[in-house]
């Protein structure tokens, strides 16, 4: 083997051997990420086109993208009942707009929700959509329907939600929850941690046999 084959093998080893060293580094400084707990890219902050429940300088934020029509979403709304009894005032809770294609009637739930919080009942109009999802009944007559029995105005309520006013809205959170990395839904954000799916509120174990925490224990280890 020539002098200069001999230099560039040697070169090419030493190479090899730092790269691995940089690699060995890397993994020791990198935390690890909890099995049921996601990094995600920034989520919006809470602004005054939410929907909160809760004081918004709480120091536990959750986001959470949903669909009315989505059986798992109505599971989790349930886990948000438990999560506002339990937490009261230490934690905040937005609701945002991710209506799936899938579901052909959530697109107008999702607007009947948005004509609703006009007239200050958002959160009582989400209980009753997701009671509609339970029920199988989702379509626009009924929310009208459910518009009278909140006592809105109905004329209001209607030309709203037949024209389409909150449209862009709707479609403006689905496209920033995808940004920020949902991809369905419920997707849930606690102080910027993305959680995939109908978390339970107290620990689990999947279907894999795995351990996990539910909203329960996530949510009182950032207290």
């Amino acid at each position: 083997m020539s002098k200069q084959k001999i230099i560039i093998l040697i070169i090419a080893i030493t190479l090899i051997v730092i790269g691995l060293i940089f690699v060995v580094k890397f993994k020791k400084t990198t935390p690890a990420v909890s099995n049921n707990e996601q990094s995600a890219a920034q989520v919006s902050p809470i602004d005054a086109t939410d929907h909160v429940f809760g004081d918004p300088k709480a120091a536990v934020q959750m986001i959470v993208y949903s669909d009315f029509e989505c059986p798992f979403c109505a599971k989790f709304a349930e886990t948000m009942k438990k999560v506002e009894e339990n937490f009261k005032d230490k934690i905040v809770i937005t609701f945002r707009q991710y209506p799936l294609p899938i579901h052909p009637q959530a697109e107008k739930a999702a607007e009947a929700s948005e004509c609703a919080a006009e007239q200050g009942k958002f959160w009582e109009m989400h209980d009753r959509l997701f009671a509609n999802n339970i029920a199988s009944n989702m379509n626009v007559e009924q929310y009208k329907k459910d518009a009278v029995d909140l006592s809105l105005n109905q004329e209001q309520f209607n030309q709203c939600l037949d024209s389409g006013k909150y449209a862009e809205k709707v479609s403006q959170q689905k496209t920033d929850g995808t940004k920020a990395g949902a991809t369905g839904t419920p997707t849930i954000f606690v102080n910027g941690n993305i959680y995939p799916g109908a978390y339970p509120f107290e620990d689990f174990i999947s279907p894999d046999g795995q351990n996990n925490k539910g909203m329960k224990s996530i949510i009182s280890e950032l207290l």
